[in-house]
């Protein structure tokens, strides 16, 4: 586990940035892609005072041109070890109140902008016959509910893709980690992030050790799937 290059997507808030925190405590050099420059810079310097290599990159990731300037920036490096796919757009209201701009906004980033993005730097693994893709989904991705359909069958298509990817993957050294989260106490549906009650919402820490533990697996075991929920949630 030791110099590990870990690249984490959506990491100025949230889940992202937690994760970021959790990677940055283990002393790896990090790869931080958000759209906010300001929050990523804030971030970066916060992490980067721990003593640990941080590499911000401000990046949408719904553009193909800067999905291929952060492909080829990682390639300058050399090395990546961990991809964690965790930049992620959903609303929850009925399907007719959305927009056709909602609907590919959500299908841009959390389906297309993975998949591409994914396939830009694999190439990396598969040269060092090693690494680890951790694709952040939901439990709408198994389970939908109303008012989430759109977001519900984007995550069902992460879902799809992270699996049957594995199995391509899995020859050539390469694991690949699919997340499933319940409700997480972020920003996520323009909601307060620290606002939700733990019983009732992930921790964003807390989830962020729970993945933290699925890509430090001995190299032998592999967790391919994680659902996690707060105990609270009953569907």
């Amino acid at each position: 586990m030791a110099n590990r290059t870990v690249l984490i997507t959506g990491a100025s808030r949230g889940l992202g940035r937690a994760l970021s925190e959790e990677f940055a405590n283990q002393k790896d050099h990090l790869i931080l892609v958000a759209r906010s420059g300001s929050e990523l810079a804030t971030l970066a310097e916060s992490l980067a005072s721990k003593g640990v290599q941080i590499t911000p990159f401000i990046c949408d990731l719904t553009i193909p041109e800067d999905l291929q300037r952060l492909a080829d920036m990682v390639a300058d490096h050399g090395q990546l070890d961990v991809l964690i796919n965790s930049a992620g757009l959903g609303f929850y209201k009925p399907f007719l109140e959305h927009t056709q701009e909602e609907h590919d906004q959500i299908l841009d980033l959390n389906v297309r902008a993975l998949i591409h993005l994914t396939q830009l730097l694999v190439p990396l693994m598969t040269g060092n016959q090693s690494g680890h893709i951790v694709n952040i989904s939901s439990d709408v991705g198994v389970n939908p509910i109303a008012n989430m359909a759109v977001y519900s069958a984007s995550k069902f298509a992460v879902r799809g893709f992270t699996l049957s990817l594995a199995k391509e993957l899995r020859p050539l050294g390469i694991k690949t980690s699919l997340i499933n989260p319940g409700i997480i106490d972020t920003a996520f549906n323009n909601s307060q992030e620290g606002s939700k009650e733990p019983e009732w919402s992930l921790q964003p820490k807390d989830l962020a050790g729970l993945i933290s533990q699925v890509v430090n697996q001995p190299g032998y075991q592999l967790v391919d799937e994680l659902t996690v929920h707060p105990l609270g949630q009953d569907y």
